[in-house]
This record gives structure tokens, C-alpha cells and sequence, in this order.
């Protein structure tokens, strides 16, 4: 039996397979996830998270706007992660330790910031646990082997 609820910081990626039906398995895994994160009020996301989406979403995916706007008002009442110089600081001391990408390491940080347990990304890093936060890939588990 867990202890503690988690609080799963979902990476950018995740939200964009779940968005892009180009790819379907990976759609219908990381919208599995979403699903369960939402119900079980585990999921968190952080600004970076919400701007990249849009980002990638306007670069790389053929959505409508009005269905990019609708995903990321949905996003936005998960946006608990901070980001502010803090994190900017962690992050710094994240990147030289733990040689991870830069983008990587703010979103570490705002995870630890925000009391996250686990990162959600396809992205993971060698290290599964960095600075306390458990990176889990969302094709490699399902949601219940982490939420139970």
C-alpha cells in the first residue's frame, strides 16, 4: 500500500502523442495515462509544459486551434508546477549533476518543486531518479503499475 498519493509531472511528449493520432498506439497509451492521472488527481504540469504544447502542437500537429485552445484549457487547472528563479536555480545544479539536457532539468526542477513523486516522459534520462523524482516512461508501464 502506498503511503502517499502521487503527483505525476507529465511531460511535454505525453501530451502531445495523446493529441497526434499519427501515431496510434502511442495515442491511445499516453491518453490511457492522462485518463487515469486526471481521475485519480495525480497529474501536474508545470508553464514550460503548456508552452511547449502549443508550440509543438502549432508546428507539428494538423489540429484545428480551436482544439489546441480546448487542450490547453484543459491542461491549465493541472498547472501546479512552479517555475519561477528557484527552479531556475535547481535546474542549474540539476543540469551539472546529473548531465541531463537543459529542458530537462527545469522540468526536474519544477517536479521537485512542486512535491511531484514521478515524471512522466518518454525522455528518460539514465539516472531513474533524480533529485528524488521517479522518471517513469509511459510506454514502458502502465498507469496502474504506478497508481495502483
Amino acid at each position: 500500500m502506498k503511503s502517499m498519493t502521487a503527483r505525476i509531472l507529465v511531460d511535454t511528449n505525453v501530451v502531445i502523442y495523446s493529441l497526434d493520432g499519427r501515431a496510434p498506439e502511442k495515442q491511445k497509451k499516453c491518453a490511457a495515462w492522462l485518463s487515469a492521472l486526471t481521475s485519480t488527481r495525480s497529474m501536474v504540469v508545470s508553464p514550460q509544459v503548456c508552452n511547449e504544447v502549443v508550440s509543438v502542437a502549432q508546428r507539428k500537429i494538423p489540429a484545428p486551434a480551436n482544439v489546441l485552445r480546448e487542450a490547453i484549457e484543459g491542461l491549465l487547472r493541472y498547472c501546479t508546477a512552479p517555475l519561477s528563479d528557484a527552479e531556475v536555480r535547481r535546474a542549474l545544479d540539476i543540469q551539472t549533476r546529473w548531465r541531463v539536457a537543459w529542458w530537462d532539468a527545469v522540468l526536474i526542477a519544477s517536479a521537485v518543486g512542486g512535491s511531484c513523486t514521478h515524471l512522466l516522459s518518454e525522455d528518460a534520462q539514465s539516472s531513474p531518479v533524480i533529485e528524488g523524482v521517479k522518471i517513469i516512461d509511459p510506454f514502458v508501464l502502465p498507469p496502474e503499475a504506478v497508481l495502483g
